[in-house]
C-alpha cells in the first residue's frame, strides 16, 4: 500500500513538473510574439508602456525579454529626487508637474535601465539629435530623432520620425532660450495642424506671459487674416527639458500655410517627372535642388543639367508668373533675393527663394510692389502698373490691409513697420497683408514707458524703416481711416474675449500656469513663485484693458480717429 502512495505522489510530482514546464515555453512562446516593438528589444530591456505622463494616470513599465522569476528591483525618482516608491508604476501628482520623471530598472546579472518621462499638462516634443550635441548653429541643420507625445491636446497620438533641426531669428537667437527650425524627413500632422515637413519651435523670451503671440494669431485668425497655427509644447533635447515653446507653422507656401503657388513644390514635380523618364545624371534630390535654384525654365519651358537640355511637360508648365509670392519688409535684410523700394524699405522674397534666377518673375514683383508703394504715397492713392493707373485698393486686399494695421496697433506692436512684416500674392488677385508674425515685443515690452497703451505704433520712429512705411501716408487717406473706424467696431466684440473674466486670456493661463512657472524659474534669475502670475495679471491683462479703453477713445468717431492720428 505504501509503494502505491509513492508511486501516485512520484505522478503527482511529474504532472506538476509538467504544468509548471508547460507555463514555462508557453511564457516563452508569448515573449516572442509579443507586439513589434517587444520582439525587437534586446534581452533586459524595459520601456514604457504609456508614453506620457500627466497627474493621476499611472506610468508603468513593461519589463520586457527578461526570463521568469527574475527579481526586479525599481527606483523611481522625480527631477533627479529619490521618492519612497517601488514597483513597476508610478501615479504622478499635481506637485510632479513640468518636471522629469525616471525610473532606474535592475536585476542581479543585467545591465541597469533607465527610462525617463515629461509629465506636463502640454505635449511634449523630445528631439534627440543623433551625435548627442546641442543645436549651437542657424546655419547647418543636426540630424535628429524626435517623438511628439499629445498629451492634453485631444486625440492626437505620439508621432516619431527622423528630423533636421538648427537655429533660426536673428535678435532671438542671440538670447539664452533659442529658436529652432525644425524639418521633418516626412510630412506629419503635428497637434492637428497639418501635414507638412516644416515647422518652427519659438521660445518666446522677451515674453514673460507666453502668450503674446498666441493672442494675436487667435485674433487675427478671427479677423480673417492669414494665421499660422500654434500649440504650446514641453520641449526636451537630449534628455534635458527646455522650457515652454510653441510649436508653430512655418511662413511657406502650403495648403494650410500661405494660400500662393508653391514654386518649390512644382520643381520637384518637374523633377520627379524627369527623372522618371531615365537617362538624367547624379541623385533626384540633386535635379530638384538644381531646379529649385534655377527657375529659368518656368519662364523657358526647357533646362541644361550636367551639360544635357530637357523639356519641362506642358501639364508643368506655370500658367502665369505673377503670383507665389511670400514677401517680408524687414530690416536684417538677409534673404537670397531682396530688393529695395524707391522710399528705400527692405523687401526680401522669402518664398521662392531663387526668385532672383528668374527675370520675369523677378521684374513682376519689382514692378508691383513698387506700384504699391507709390499708391500709398500718392495724395489721391493711385500709382501706376505696367503703363496702367491703379489706385492701391485695386492692388491690395483692403481687408487684409486695415485688419492687419488693426491688430498691430491693438497689441502696440514696437517693431511694427520695421520686422516680420508678411505679405503674399496669389497667381491671380491682389498682394494680402499677413500672416501676424514676431509679436513677443508687445503690448508695453520694447517699450517700457507706463503709458504706451496711449500711443500708436504707426508713428514709432526707432528706425528710418520706421518712418518711411506704407501706412504712414496710408492713415492720411480719408478712406483708410473709414475702413479703419468700421472694422474696429466691428471686431470690438472679439477684442473684449481677450480681457473679459473667464475669456481668452484667463483660459490661457489655466493652461499654462505651471510651465510657465517652471520656465520662469529656469530661465529668468529674478523669477520668484508667482512670478508667471504676475506677468499676466500685472502686466499683460491690464495693459490690454488700458489699451482698448484708450482706442475706444479714439475712435469714438471717425474724426476723433483722424485727429488721434494726426491724419488730416
Amino acid at each position: 500500500m505504501i509503494e502505491k502512495y509513492k508511486r501516485r505522489a512520484v505522478f503527482s510530482m511529474l504532472i506538476v513538473l509538467t504544468v509548471i514546464l508547460s507555463a514555462v515555453l508557453w511564457y516563452q512562446d508569448r515573449d516572442k510574439k509579443r507586439n513589434t516593438k517587444a520582439a525587437e528589444l534586446k534581452q533586459g530591456t524595459a520601456y514604457f508602456s504609456n508614453a506620457t505622463a500627466r497627474p493621476g494616470t499611472p506610468v508603468e513599465v513593461v519589463a520586457a525579454n527578461y526570463p521568469m522569476f527574475t527579481q526586479l528591483v525599481y527606483e523611481w525618482r522625480v527631477d533627479g529626487e529619490l521618492i519612497e516608491h517601488d514597483g513597476s508604476s508610478y501615479t504622478p501628482v499635481e506637485a510632479d508637474l513640468e518636471k522629469m520623471i525616471t525610473v532606474t530598472v535592475r536585476a542581479d546579472g543585467y545591465e541597469e535601465q533607465m527610462l525617463s518621462v515629461y509629465c506636463s499638462k502640454l505635449p511634449v516634443l523630445y528631439i534627440d539629435t543623433d551625435d548627442g550635441t546641442n543645436v549651437e548653429s542657424k546655419d547647418e541643420y543636426k540630424s535628429a530623432y524626435y517623438v511628439l507625445q499629445g498629451a492634453g491636446e485631444g486625440p492626437y497620438e505620439t508621432v516619431t520620425g527622423g528630423a533636421w533641426v538648427k537655429g533660426r531669428g536673428n535678435y532671438s537667437w542671440t538670447l539664452p532660450k533659442t529658436p529652432y527650425k525644425l524639418k521633418l524627413d516626412d510630412e506629419a500632422d503635428l497637434l492637428g495642424m497639418g501635414e507638412n515637413k516644416h515647422w518652427v519651435l519659438i521660445p518666446n523670451m522677451p515674453d514673460p506671459s507666453l502668450m503674446r503671440n498666441t493672442l494675436s494669431c487667435w485674433i487675427s485668425e478671427q479677423m480673417g487674416l492669414v494665421s499660422m497655427k500654434t500649440k504650446w509644447v514641453a520641449l526636451v533635447v537630449n534628455g534635458s527639458c527646455m522650457g515652454n515653446y510653441q510649436l508653430c507653422q512655418q511662413i511657406r507656401p502650403g495648403a494650410d500655410r500661405v494660400p500662393a503657388a508653391d514654386w518649390e513644390e512644382l520643381s520637384g514635380q518637374v523633377a520627379e517627372t524627369v527623372y522618371s523618364e531615365g537617362g538624367v545624371p547624379g541623385e533626384k534630390e540633386e535635379l530638384k535642388a538644381y531646379l529649385e535654384q534655377n527657375l529659368s525654365w518656368m519662364s523657358e519651358g526647357v533646362f541644361e543639367f550636367k551639360g544635357k537640355n530637357y523639356t519641362v511637360p506642358d501639364q508643368l508648365m506655370p500658367s502665369a508668373l505673377t503670383g507665389g509670392f511670400v514677401l517680408e519688409i524687414d530690416i536684417s535684410f538677409d534673404r537670397t533675393t531682396q530688393f529695395f523700394s524707391h522710399v528705400g524699405l527692405p523687401i526680401m522674397v522669402c518664398f521662392p527663394e531663387y526668385a532672383k534666377s528668374n527675370q520675369e518673375l523677378m521684374d513682376y514683383i519689382v514692378d508691383y510692389v513698387q506700384a504699391v508703394e507709390d499708391a500709398a504715397y500718392d495724395e489721391e492713392g493711385y500709382g501706376t502698373f505696367r503703363g496702367k493707373s491703379v489706385h492701391y485698393s485695386e492692388l491690395v486686399d483692403m481687408d487684409s490691409l486695415v485688419n492687419y494695421w488693426l491688430v498691430s496697433e491693438l497689441f502696440y506692436n514696437v517693431d511694427f513697420d520695421m520686422k516680420s512684416i508678411f505679405l503674399y500674392k496669389y497667381i491671380e488677385g491682389k498682394l494680402f497683408l499677413g500672416p501676424i508674425w514676431d509679436m513677443d515685443l508687445t503690448c508695453g515690452i520694447g517699450d517700457e514707458r507706463e503709458d504706451s497703451y496711449t500711443l500708436w505704433a504707426t508713428w514709432n520712429s526707432g528706425t528710418k524703416e520706421q518712418t518711411i512705411m506704407w501706412y504712414r501716408p496710408l492713415i492720411k487717406n480719408r478712406d483708410f481711416v473709414r475702413q479703419a473706424f468700421e472694422a474696429y467696431h466691428r471686431y470690438r466684440p472679439l477684442f473684449q474675449e481677450m480681457v473679459r473674466d473667464g475669456g481668452m486670456i484667463d483660459q490661457y493661463y489655466g493652461y499654462l500656469c505651471e510651465s510657465g512657472q517652471a520656465d520662469a524659474k529656469r530661465w529668468r534669475e529674478e523669477a520668484d513663485d508667482e512670478y508667471f502670475e504676475r506677468a499676466v495679471y500685472q502686466e499683460l491683462k491690464p495693459w490690454l484693458i488700458n489699451r482698448l479703453i484708450w482706442m475706444d477713445e479714439q475712435f469714438a468717431s471717425e474724426e476723433t480717429l483722424a485727429q488721434s492720428l494726426n491724419a488730416y
